[in-house]
């Protein structure tokens, strides 16, 4: 078997309540684990027909995660979730949810949309601070970069939970938003360590549900070499 029908559970998120139900599935980026993904009725939208092996793996695994999350809440379908504009993918009706993948292992995260309004989760390996380094100008401020280091955290450990949290934020608001927005549109305002937090401001107006000055809480855990990052709201 390329990988067990069971699949486990995404512990590197922060923890969620009871209302979300999460997913997630190891893989490994070869033939067979792809074949295992669509016998297990995952199709490949006619888009990744000539997609590399790993991209291919990565869509399969994370729809079957989501089609699991979704289980978890209810819904009876079975259909591979499709691709929107941006790739964001299209969530039954009466639902919402977040798919993410990273060194090896997919998560998707799922709820009923009349119990939260928004949902983004990201999970990335953390680069060296050689890799790092040359991206910090595109992804956080001088005043962000600052409070990485007030909280004495390296800055390869900072910029990947900056990435991170921006990632997760873009992939709650897309469904208000229905754009890309850049990273330095929204600011790093707090930190806490404690609780594992932080806030992210909009610097601009997105939507008129996204105004300029609107705050967010993101959630995050580091676990090994990689952060993992939740929005919700």
């Amino acid at each position: 078997m390329p990988f067990s029908a069971d699949l486990v559970t995404a512990s590197l998120l922060p923890q969620l309540p009871d209302s979300v139900s999460q997913a997630g599935l190891r893989y490994v980026v070869d033939a067979a684990q792809l074949a295992g993904l669509k016998a297990a009725g995952i199709v490949l939208p006619a888009s990744l027909g000539n997609a590399v092996l790993k991209r291919q793996v990565e869509f399969a695994a994370g729809r079957l995660c989501a089609r699991q999350a979704l289980h978890q809440q209810g819904y009876g379908g079975s259909e591979t979730l499709a691709i929107g504009e941006h790739r964001a993918p299209l969530w039954p009706l009466g639902y919402i949810g977040s798919i993410s993948h990273g060194d090896g292992q997919a998560i998707a995260v799922a709820a009923a949309s009349v119990e939260w309004r928004a949902l983004g989760i990201d999970i990335e390996s953390l680069l060296s601070r050689e890799a790092a380094q040359p991206l910090v100008a595109h992804l956080m401020s001088t005043a962000e970069e600052g409070i990485g280091d007030a909280a004495g955290l390296p800055l390869e450990r900072w910029l990947g939970l900056v990435f991170s949290a921006k990632e997760s934020l873009f992939k709650a608001l897309y469904p208000f938003v229905g754009r890309y927005f850049d990273f330095l549109d929204v600011e790093v305002c707090e930190l806490d360590q404690v609780q594992g937090s932080l806030m992210l401001r909009l610097l601009s107006s997105l939507s008129p549900q996204c105004v300029k000055g609107s705050e967010y809480c993101i959630r995050y855990r580091y676990s090994n070499n990689n952060i993992a990052t939740l929005c919700l709201f």
